[in-house]
Order: C-alpha cells, then structure tokens, then sequence
C-alpha cells in the first residue's frame, strides 16, 4: 500500500508540472502531507514509548500445552511503571492511523514457528491465545514491540530480549492405536496384572514370584515343603521390570523433506507415548531420552512433556545417545533410512554391552518406504542382541528378526 501511495504521488507530481495542472499538483501535494505525517507520528511515538517498550513484559502462563489446545500469555508493565489510568492499566499515547503491536515469534530447532502479534492495549485482563498445533520445544531470542502507520511507509520495532530457555512446550497426545510391543528385557519379570489379592488371614499363601520382596518370604514353610511362597495377606511389591523407551530423531535427506522428517518425529514420539502409558499402566518403571537429550522419567503427564523436545535433525548430525542402564529393556523408534552412514544409533548399537537387548521399531506412513524399511530390518536384525521389525502406520505389521 505505502509504496503504491508513493508512486501515485511522484506520478501525480510529474504529471502536475508536465501539464501545468494544479489539481495534479494539489493531489500530490496532500499525498505527501500523509507521507510525511506518518513519518513524523512514527518517530514521535517511538521516542514517546522508548522507556515503556522496554518496561513491557509478556509472560506465557501455559508453558506447558498439548498439541490442539490454546496457549496464554500474560501482556503487563513493569511494577516500576506508575498508574496512567483510573483503573490502573498502562496504555500507549496514540496517534491517528499509527499502530502498535507486540510481535511474539516462536520456534523450536527444526524451523516450526509459532506466530503472535497482538494489541497490548486490547487485550482482556492483559491477557491473549493463541493456537497451538505442532508439537514441539519453541525458543525464542527476543520478541518486538512494532510502531508503523496504517499505509505501511515507516515503522520502528523495538527488541524486547527474553531468556535462553524454552518458552512453551507442545507435547504430542498419544495416538489412538499404538504399535503393539512385547519388550523381552528389563527384570526377570513383567506382570500385566496390576491388582494382587489381599487378605486377613496371614496363613494364606502364594507361590513366589520374582521380583517379590524376599522379606515377605516364609522362610518356616520353606524349610518345611523345600519351595518359595509369600504370605498372600501382604501386599504384593511392584514388578521390578523396567523400559527405557529412545525416539531417534535423525531423518535421512534423500527420503524426507524437512516438513516430512519433522511429521516422522512427531509419529514416533506419539507411539512413543502410547507404549509409555501402556507399560506404565502395568507398574513398569518407563523413562524416555532421545537423540541428543537426556533420559527422563516421571509421571505420565512429564513424560509427555519430555517428548515436546524430540526434533528432526539430519542423519549425519553429531547428536548422540544419552549412556543407558544395564538393567533396562530398551525399545528404539527410528525412522526408515537409505544410507550405509554411521548414525547416532549405529554409535549407541557399537558402544552397548552386547549382552543387551534391543528392540528396534521403524516406523512410517507412505508405500514408498516399504523397501528402506525392510532394508533396516535385515541389517540391523542381524546384529547381535538386536530384535528389529518395520511398522507401516495404518496397515498393519510386519517384521525380521
């Protein structure tokens, strides 16, 4: 608009002059009367709001969202700032046809963006939402508070520096239908049913199962019938079994574009979730790391959290994984690849004890990576202590040990 504005003024200018025409001349000269009032508006109000910019600060209240809802952030003054209102709400000096907005830009490490711009002085109880719908860690280095005219001539942005760390984490929602998995390893034993029998009667016993308390044992009886039981009245410890679950987030160039690799990752990490609750609905202690991060644990809702950081990178990334327990069944969910090139997984394959047990899962969506797929499953099947299958997402399962 501004530069169409322009152009009209020189030509009305020129052909005002070249003709000899005052009404030519007259329209050009209102023309640059606009032009310079938003130049001077502009400046006017940017050294006006200097000290206020820099006194606003936006908060994100829900730090932590899943993906689909709304995130909130808080617009408010620095408490240094004195009232300017009767209701005790700071607003800006305005000036006809001159806009002030606050530009809030967010992004995580593989380019998804999250674009805010907002009145601070409209705002209901200082407060804005905005939509949420890609998973993901987002960063920001600095927001902009933007002074411009309405035509689009001139504005003035002033940088509002924020913090290193995340400001938002989108956490994937577990999808509906996960991979079915049977981990082999992790404690001697892995029991599904989550309930034990109680009783009042101590003199009731059971069979001892591994992973029981040996405190629990009767020892008596033991000598007696020569075979271990537990006292059935006594509740029964949790299964010691434990699943250590890795998202590997590099994608190979040659069969992902980068919107293509960063949807793979957020299929992996949303079965990651579903095994996770899964497995944790059956008292089994789960953690989840993945490419570069570190290994987490917790509640459900924290490892949802911790799957907000997983981001597409490049197979010949220098991200490695983070060193694993001894003692837990590991599941690793990866993408299909086309290169012979060492990754982050062939380094963790070599450095394992061999005498450990990984399951390996890649997983994928479209035809065209039926064969990379089965090409994975027959090398990587064939290293040691190394179970791998393909999954193609929404038809069905097939796999190489």
């Amino acid at each position: 608009m501004g530069v169409f504005i322009l152009l009209i003024t020189l030509l009305a200018f020129a052909a005002g002059f070249i003709r000899n025409e005052l009404a030519l001349i007259l329209i050009g000269a209102v023309l640059l009367a606009v032009i310079l009032y938003c130049f001077f508006a502009v400046l006017a109000l940017s050294l006006i709001h200097r000290k206020k910019a820099h006194r606003l600060s936006v908060h994100i209240i829900t730090k932590q969202v899943s993906v689909g809802n709304e995130g909130s952030l808080l617009c408010s003054f620095n408490q240094s700032m004195g009232s300017t209102s009767a209701g005790g709400k700071q607003r800006f000096f305005r000036l006809p046809g001159i806009l002030i907005r606050y530009d809030m830009k967010l992004k995580t490490k593989d380019e998804r963006v999250i674009h805010h711009i907002f009145d601070p002085d409209f705002l209901a109880q200082g407060m804005s939402a905005f939509a949420v719908l890609e998973r993901g860690a987002y960063y920001s280095t600095d927001d902009a508070l933007g002074i411009f005219d309405a035509l689009g001539f001139f504005q003035w942005a002033f940088r509002i520096p924020q913090d290193g760390g995340p400001r938002l984490l989108a956490a994937p929602k577990a999808t509906e239908s996960p991979v079915p998995v049977t981990i082999r390893s992790g404690g001697t034993e892995q029991r599904k049913a989550i309930n034990y029998v109680r009783t009042d009667n101590l003199i009731d016993h059971r069979p001892y199962i591994p992973g029981d308390d040996p405190r629990r044992i009767n020892w008596k009886l033991y000598g007696h019938a020569g075979d271990l039981f537990v006292r059935e009245g006594e509740p029964e410890p949790p299964p010691h079994s434990r699943l250590l679950i890795m998202v590997d987030t590099q994608t190979d160039p040659q069969l992902y574009t980068a919107e293509a690799g960063r949807q793979g990752v957020d299929l992996l990490c949303e079965n990651a979730l579903a095994i996770a609750l899964e497995y944790m609905d059956r008292n089994m202690d789960v953690t989840i790391g993945y490419t570069g991060g570190d290994i987490q644990g917790g509640t459900p809702a924290e490892l949802a959290t911790a799957l907000a950081y997983p981001a597409a990178m490049s197979a010949l990334a220098s991200e490695e994984f983070s060193p694993v327990p001894e003692d837990v069944g590991i599941l690793v969910l990866t993408l299909p690849r086309s290169g012979s090139e060492s990754t982050a997984l062939d380094r963790f394959l070599k450095k394992r004890d061999l005498h450990q047990r990984v399951d390996i899962i890649f997983l994928y969506q479209e035809d065209r990576l039926d064969g990379p797929a089965e090409t994975c499953v027959t090398i990587y099947g064939q290293k040691g202590g190394v179970h791998a299958w393909r999954v193609k997402r929404n038809y069905g399962t097939t796999g190489k040990s």
